[in-house]
């Protein structure tokens, strides 16, 4: 690479910046602090906050980019970072240079993501496959290095393997028609939730065509039977299909065990106008599905929806311990659930999500992958992994940021352990 070259490259790769905290104002600013910086392939974004996806030190020159991200903490004042990319052969490649980032004065951010890529496919770097590395310094000060590994494409004559298809309906409802009756309310990040776990699934090599999103008024109760009971038809039975829920729950007043969604015309008076839950498993085992995941985000509700005064603390757990006693959880189905018994809201604004959809989208990135070495850290996350990162994580992070442990419910009735083997991984 001449001079000129490196020039022109150290001019356009810019650094991005996405602060996960609101500003706060400060007298005495606190340490500024770091973590060790991640790669990947992919960054999920949305508003001020990244999530890196599908994280690895293996990438090959079809890849379109290696992404190296940075988590900062109690950002304020002036500083400057730079990202120092070097080839197999141990030459400087391209750098940002040391790039100016400042909190606004007399502010800091509790927690900030700066990251910066580097374009592989199509590029001049994917003329160097081998062993790469990137030096990452703040304020002119060397603080970490990541090594990674560009490897030749795949062969184009390779005969790929027998994918199974998997179909996903995906529905969130912050907003319902009648939100103004019985205690049924508005809810901050059920949207949110469902359009992240969408993005999430397209990340992880899912078709956008085997994905039926319906936030809101597109989720009343029709569009919701017309999406399981006629778009799922398509899925034959080695097929995945995954339902995730979020918004509120609520139970028949005359039969607590009876538990429905509620859709966006529902009116809770009218318990038939929400979508029961074991209606959901019937028309799955009417697909003859050997393979579902159901994840039900009811951290939202925490206390579900009742007629009468107020709203009391009955949750899923009466319907799922049912499922568990009658033995009709079909044999490689996983129940996901966010909030039991006596769970109060659980969303903060630091998450911009309710705790489960939280915890979910970063297992599902990359976290879980290989935690606890309940699988391989091998770039694909099993349920496994999903469930040991869930049943640790989640509490872990309730309790720092709202002072108390919350815990998902994680149920199957199968005796047969591959059922953990099964992952949302399409790639």
């Amino acid at each position: 690479m001449n001079r000129i070259k490196e020039a022109f490259i150290f001019l356009i790769l810019p650094l991005f910046v996405f602060a996960c905290a609101s500003t706060k104002e400060i007298k005495q600013p606190p340490q500024l602090n770091f973590e060790d910086p991640i790669l990947s392939k992919g960054l999920y974004h949305k508003g001020t906050s990244g999530i890196p996806v599908d994280r690895t030190t293996t990438f090959s020159t079809d890849d379109p980019e290696v992404i190296a991200s940075l988590r900062l903490k109690n950002l304020s004042g002036k500083h400057t970072l730079r990202w120092d990319w070097y080839d197999p052969s141990g030459n400087l490649y391209s750098s940002t240079g040391n790039y100016p980032i400042e909190a606004s004065k007399g502010k800091y951010l509790r927690e900030a993501t700066a990251w910066h890529k580097l374009s592989v496919k199509g590029e001049r770097a994917s003329n160097y496959p081998g062993d790469w590395r990137v030096n990452v310094y703040l304020d002119r000060e060397f603080i970490a290095s990541k090594s990674f590994e560009i490897g030749p494409a795949p062969s184009r004559y390779a005969v790929p393997p027998t994918r199974r298809k998997s179909f996903a309906v995906v529905v969130g409802l912050s907003e319902y028609e009648h939100a103004s009756k019985t205690g049924l309310t508005n809810l901050p990040f059920a949207d949110d939730d469902a359009r992240a776990f969408r993005d999430t699934l397209l990340a992880l090599g899912w078709d956008d065509d085997h994905i039926k999103c319906l936030i809101d008024k597109e989720a009343t109760q029709r569009d919701i039977t017309i999406s399981l009971e006629s778009w799922l038809t398509k899925a034959g039975p080695d097929d995945l299909i995954v339902l995730f829920w979020a918004g509120h729950g609520f139970p028949d007043p005359e039969d607590p065990e009876k538990v429905y969604f509620a859709c966006y015309d529902t009116d809770p008076v009218i318990p038939a106008t929400g979508y029961r839950m074991d209606r959901v498993r019937e028309i799955l085992e009417e697909r003859k599905a050997k393979n579902v995941v159901i994840l039900a985000d009811t951290c939202h509700a925490g206390k579900l929806i009742t007629r009468g005064r107020g709203i009391k603390a009955i949750s899923v757990t009466p319907y799922i311990e049912r499922l568990k006693r009658e033995r009709k959880v079909p044999k490689g189905w996983i129940f996901m659930v966010g909030a039991d018994t006596d769970r109060h809201a659980i969303e903060h604004s630091s998450w911009s999500n309710g705790a489960f959809t939280h915890c979910l989208l970063g297992a599902l990135s990359g976290a879980a992958d290989g935690y606890e070495s309940a699988g391989p850290k091998d770039g694909v996350v099993t349920m496994a992994e999903l469930r040991a990162y869930m049943e640790s994580v989640m509490p872990d992070e309730t309790q720092r940021v709202l002072g108390v442990a919350k815990r998902p419910i994680i149920t199957t009735s199968t005796g047969d352990p591959d059922i953990w083997n099964l992952s949302l991984h399409m790639k």
